[in-house]
């Protein structure tokens, strides 16, 4: 999976993060428009799909009643922990329900030979579990951000965009990893095959 189709995939929540940083109920209600928009767009051309697409689903729409809607203010208060949350719970779901979200994008670039094999669902359930883990740690960044707010906005802006920066070189190092270690090992079967 290489990191623009990575970012591509949750082009929703950032698009959502970025433009809802403004600070105001304006910038968070067109955020969560735009957010929403996005989500059916990618469901609809099947660039989005899985649990993140249904994460995308719920809290979009949740947020749009909520928020966009009827103002709620402790909704509005939470709606950090809420997205990150969402996303985590989505990603622990797909995991304990056998189908790590990360398997519908990494089919992408992986013969069809190998979607049934152990190393590439290993594979998918272990970027999946780091994207658990980015997403628990942004859960708890925002979490923090409600009830110690003096540490300073751009110091949790940071953190969030520091591990999703970090999530995505961490998937795209691993893809290149995974594809030069199957790639070695073919050559291998073909060069043992052939004495």
């Amino acid at each position: 999976m290489d990191a623009i189709k990575l970012l591509l995939a949750f082009s929703p929540w950032i698009a959502f993060w970025i433009i809802s940083s403004g600070h105001s109920m304006l910038s968070l209600q067109i955020g969560i428009c735009v957010a929403s928009l996005l989500v059916v767009v990618m469901g609809l051309t099947k660039l989005h799909r899985g649990a993140i697409l249904w994460a995308g689903v719920i809290f979009f729409a949740f947020a749009l009643v909520s928020v966009a809607w009827l103002k709620e203010k402790w909704v509005i208060q939470h709606l950090g922990v809420l997205a990150s949350g969402t996303l985590f719970a989505a990603t622990l779901v797909s995991i304990l329900l056998g189908h790590p979200f990360t398997e519908d994008y990494a089919r992408e670039h992986v013969p069809q030979e190998l979607w049934d094999s152990p190393v590439f669902i290993r594979s998918c359930y272990t970027v999946t579990s780091a994207w658990g883990v980015i997403f628990l740690a942004n859960t708890l960044v925002n979490f923090a951000k409600l009830y110690w707010p003096k540490a300073g906005e751009w110091l949790y802006q940071g953190l969030e965009f520091s591990l999703i920066i970090s999530g995505v070189a961490f998937t795209t190092i691993y893809a290149r990893h995974a594809k030069k270690k199957r790639l070695t090992l073919s050559e291998k079967t073909v060069d043992s095959s052939s004495q």
